[in-house]
């Protein structure tokens, strides 16, 4: 993974930008000294557990047998109540031999050994509920927690400002326990899962201090027949961090783990930008705007990031026109558009940090996670925070620091006009309301941001062909074939949707703001060839025509075949909601290895979520039967998901896909 650090030679400016050779994370030695004291913590645990077991019940074959074989400390209470739940509802009855048990009581070797499957299901737990989090990460999180898995997940929520949340009905909670007992070795890992997501908390406790033990499965499920019918019971039909009890104090968290905190703003970041791309009208966007926003829409700025956005695009591409003008494209380059997201993160960190020299990095991302990342509330909430310190920069300063960070193509235009855009009347009224701009509000807009550019937006001058221009100009063309080829799947994908939902011809394509070709993958078979990906994850956005009157866009997802013939019709497509800010994301193993940022749909199955964590968790390969993890490297883990993503998805430097926006500056050497 990557941290951050500050950019030299850029005098009194602190300017961040990714540093890819230092990944934030302990020393080898302190995380296995976090390990141990968490293992230690954990026996602790379980030796009282066994006292309360054996005191309750004896120390009879029965209740040791269950112990051993179904007693893990996962679940939704505290972490000594889950093992004895687990030990009476989830274990198994199997002999127990002499080696396990001396004189009535369990020997410290098994102790440990359930206390060391424990741990590691405990970090899977948090790994698979939460993306981005290193499992170095998850166990200081559960050694805060005094071993809690439900405690650790809510301070890890709200260490990472999260704000929205699903129920706990809904599947994170589910995979995240399934996952968890499968790495602990659970021997039924799919009845404790559903044990702790069907079944009510109050009857699951008056079945673990009932004095006659249950002697099998039947016996205890016959009781709770009724209540299992009735569906998910009143606990998780709540929000998850809901279900820690008010005593069960959530820690504040002494540690600075910056990184996942930046995964977070980045997704954040993300939602501002599908809402921009929506706002803006459809012809402008498929035939100007879709190149200066990804060149120049950054979002910060004076109003709102959204705004921001539309404001940057508008002036930048009335300021600085392309010297050619391209055809319509119905897409934005997905690696181009995760760029400017990135761009504009490291530009927020900077103006916050050049504005206030005292504030440190941390501090950054804390005043980002608790405005959104409004700029304007942000350097307000850093000014509180550095009181006592009568150090700052001017606001010029600030903004010059941002647009280096955020690699402006024209720092100091784009300082003078940020600087002065606030003040221009009509601008905040325009923007106002949050629904879609129309043509004239757009062309409003361009005359109120750049005064002096004559009507139509002139292009630059013409570029002089030569050989270095063509080339680049042949793989702009390359580039654009491949986004229509995605488009064309997508629009077919749209009025099939259109046909069942019994509403034919009535979704217009607006744009395509995102696609992963590397889903259900990589598959080795020697029917498929070397190394083949089978499905596409993909968002668009999308007007419904009511009449001849089109709708705000909606956002889609989309899951298409890789193959030429037309099977997208036994795939899926779907709305989704534009992400809230600080939001709880919904994961897919494949769009998180490749750290594209994809929303996915929350109540909808699709490849990348259930089946391939729990083979990931099993250490199994997605196609290959006959794979051996003792003899080859796991394609998907934790850690190399990790490793995979941060690359792409901090990416601040060029592109091929710039060959699609070609400017006079690139070939100002020529």
């Amino acid at each position: 993974m990557a941290t951050i650090c500050v950019r030299a030679s850029v005098g009194h400016l602190r300017v961040y930008e990714p540093a890819i050779q230092d990944d934030g994370a302990p020393p080898p030695k302190e995380r296995e000294q976090d390990r141990l004291r968490l293992l230690q913590k954990i026996q602790q645990v379980y030796e009282d557990a066994l006292s309360r077991l054996t005191e309750k019940w004896g120390c009879g074959a029965m209740i040791l047998e269950r112990f051993l074989g179904g007693g893990i400390c996962l679940g939704l209470m505290d972490t000594r109540s889950n093992i004895i739940v687990n030990t009476n509802l989830t274990g198994v009855t199997r002999p127990v031999s002499r080696d396990e048990v001396l004189v009535g009581v369990v020997k410290e070797a098994k102790l440990r050994d359930i206390a060391r499957r424990s741990l590691h299901g405990l970090v899977a737990f948090l790994t698979c509920f939460f993306p981005y989090l290193a499992d170095w990460e998850a166990i200081r999180y559960l050694l805060l927690a005094e071993a809690d898995p439900l405690v650790a997940a809510r301070v890890i929520s709200e260490d990472r400002g999260l704000k929205t949340f699903r129920l706990a009905s809904d599947g994170p909670l589910k995979l995240a326990l399934r996952c968890a007992a499968i790495t602990a070795k659970h021997p039924r890992p799919k009845l404790l899962t559903f044990i702790w997501t069907s079944l009510p908390l109050k009857s699951m406790l008056l079945l673990t201090v009932q004095r006659a033990l249950p002697r099998d499965h039947n016996q205890i499920f016959g009781k709770l027949s009724k209540e299992i019918a009735a569906g998910p019971p009143s606990h998780l039909l709540r929000p998850w961090p809901e279900l820690t009890a008010c005593d069960r104090k959530v820690t504040e968290v002494p540690y600075q783990h910056s990184t996942s905190l930046r995964r977070v703003l980045l997704g954040t970041i993300h939602g501002f930008y599908l809402k921009a791309l929506a706002r803006m009208p459809t012809g402008e966007l498929q035939s100007r705007f879709h190149r200066s926003l990804l060149k120049a829409g950054h979002c910060y700025g004076p109003f709102d990031p959204v705004s921001n956005i539309i404001l940057n695009t508008i002036w930048y591409e009335n300021s600085f026109p392309p010297p050619i003008q391209e055809a319509k494209l119905d897409a934005v380059g997905t690696l181009s558009l995760m760029r400017i997201e990135a761009r504009s993160f490291y530009g927020l960190v900077s103006c916050l940090c050049t504005r206030y020299p005292n504030l440190s990095l941390h501090q950054a991302l804390r005043c980002l996670l608790d405005t959104d990342l409004n700029l304007e509330l942000s350097l307000e909430a850093a000014m509180r925070m550095q009181e006592q310190q009568s150090q700052f920069s001017s606001i010029q300063s600030a903004y010059r620091a941002a647009a280096i960070a955020a690699w402006h193509p024209k720092p100091d235009a784009q300082v003078e006009f940020l600087c002065s855009c606030k003040d221009i009347l009509g601008v905040s009224r325009l923007l106002a309301g949050g629904q879609q701009l129309r043509s004239q509000e757009v062309q409003h807009l361009a005359r109120l941001l750049c005064p002096n550019s004559p009507a139509g937006t002139p292009l630059q001058q013409p570029l002089v062909a030569t050989r270095r221009l063509n080339a680049v100009m042949a793989q702009g063309r390359k580039q654009r074939r491949a986004l229509r080829r995605i488009s064309k799947k997508i629009n077919a994908a749209l009025r099939r949707y259109g046909s069942q939902n019994s509403q034919p011809q009535c979704y217009q394509l607006h744009v395509i703001c995102g696609a992963n070709k590397f889903v259900s993958g990589p598959d080795y078979c020697e029917e498929s060839g070397p190394g083949i990906y089978h499905r596409t994850h993909a968002n668009f956005l999308a007007t419904q025509l009511v009449g001849s009157i089109a709708s705000a866009p909606i956002l889609f997802f989309a899951e298409l075949s890789n193959d030429d013939d037309d099977q997208d019709s036994q795939l899926l497509c779907c709305p989704v909601d534009f992400p809230p800010p600080c939001a709880e994301p919904v994961r897919c193993l494949f769009c998180e290895n490749k750290g594209i940022r994809i929303v996915h749909p929350a109540s909808e199955t699709f490849h990348g979520l259930e089946l391939e964590f729990d083979k990931m968790v099993r250490r199994e390969d997605l196609y290959d039967k006959e794979f051996d993890p003792e003899l080859e490297e796991q394609f998907y883990t934790n850690r190399r998901m990790l490793e995979n993503s941060e690359l792409i998805a901090e990416w601040v430097e060029g592109l091929d896909e710039d060959c699609m926006y070609v400017d006079s500056d690139d070939f100002s050497d020529d």
